[in-house]
């Protein structure tokens, strides 16, 4: 946590920063929920905007579809808002029904967080989570960085460190439509190819049910790149949250950090996004929830992007017998570090 009191101030008002490289790539973003809200790409075609986002930033403090937000302190979802952490059971808020979603009601999403441009290619987003919030114990301090290279790869850092052991689960929420947010190209008409063997079904309120499914034989097998549409809906486990809104985990040998756990490809395959992370699994959200949102040049629709957040398991507080590679406590007094790339190519 090197950043001074200066450089971590908040800001009453979210700002708004750019990073370019020589390519003429640019993305966009907000200290509203440290946000990547456009991802443009210098296309022989022309520039094209690659990532949703809202029209302008009071839009964006209307919507509650999380475009292009940090969230936390719990990414995804936590069961019945509650858990047990040495002995202690703590009651959370919610935002879901009776579950806590993607953090609780007033999440990382919703704050303005504190900005400092050490380079014009990089951006490093500060917020300190008071003991407490949300129903979460322990002071948690958080930073944030987006750096994009001169290979046009924009990658995100995430800093972590907590005075209580605290369940920590810092995810963004993109989504991508390499098409084009203008674009009536669908999530499901984009390819995807992950690197992971299982995945977590859930129930209807979209909380893993426990178990780890080998996704062979399964409509959630993307080990070979398939159009996300293929199989979309063609079983229970996808109608019960309508669509796909699913953990998977990515096999051990590829989250160095380095090497490539999922693919997206763009309809007509001009464009394509590597992914590689050292976080132990990636969340699948096909934007069946995208219900009338105002987005930068239309309305997002259901299915008008797709999420693939790099993250621990959801609900994983409530699983200790998922083992300590998938656990989400933050001890404290040490700092935690992941990381994620966004590889584009075209």
């Amino acid at each position: 946590m090197q950043l001074t009191q200066e450089q971590c101030q908040i800001f009453r008002a979210p700002k708004v920063i750019a990073l370019t490289n020589q390519n003429g790539m640019k993305i966009i973003l907000s200290s509203l929920g440290a946000s990547w809200v456009s991802c443009i790409l210098p296309l022989v075609t022309g520039k094209r905007d690659v990532v949703l986002g809202s029209p302008n930033m009071a839009k964006q403090m209307e919507q509650g579809v999380y475009l292009g937000s940090t969230v936390g302190r719990v990414a995804s979802r936590i069961n019945n808002s509650q858990f047990t952490l040495n002995e202690q059971r703590y009651q959370l808020a919610n935002n879901q029904g009776v579950h806590c979603l993607n953090g609780g009601k007033h999440n990382f999403s919703q704050r303005i967080w504190g900005i400092f441009q050490p380079t014009p290619q990089k951006a490093i987003f500060s917020l300190v989570s008071p003991a407490g919030e949300q129903g979460f114990p322990g002071r948690l301090e958080v930073e944030v960085s987006y750096e994009l290279t001169e290979d046009n790869q924009v990658v995100i850092h995430h800093t972590y460190q907590s005075t209580e052991a605290c369940p920590v689960n810092l995810a963004n929420h993109i989504y991508f439509n390499l098409a084009g947010e203008d674009s009536v190209r669908t999530a499901l008409e984009h390819d995807l190819y992950i690197g992971a063997d299982q995945f977590l079904p859930t129930d209807m309120d979209g909380i893993p049910t426990g178990e780890w499914h080998n996704v062979a034989e399964t409509n959630f097998d993307f080990r070979q790149s398939k159009r996300i549409g293929r199989d979309f809906l063609q079983d229970d486990v996808q109608h019960r949250v309508g669509g796909y809104d699913h953990g998977f985990i990515l096999n051990d040998a590829l989250t160095d950090g380095e090497q490539t756990v999922a693919t997206l490809g763009a309809p007509n395959g001009d464009v394509w996004l590597n992914i590689a992370t050292t976080q132990p699994a990636l969340h699948v959200y096909s934007g069946n929830n995208l219900l009338a949102t105002s987005g930068k040049t239309r309305t997002y629709v259901p299915y008008s992007g797709v999420v693939l957040a790099t993250q621990f398991p959801a609900d994983a507080i409530n699983h200790s017998e998922w083992g300590e590679q998938y656990s989400s406590i933050a001890f404290p007094q040490q700092v935690y570090r992941n990381q994620t790339r966004y590889q584009f190519v075209f």
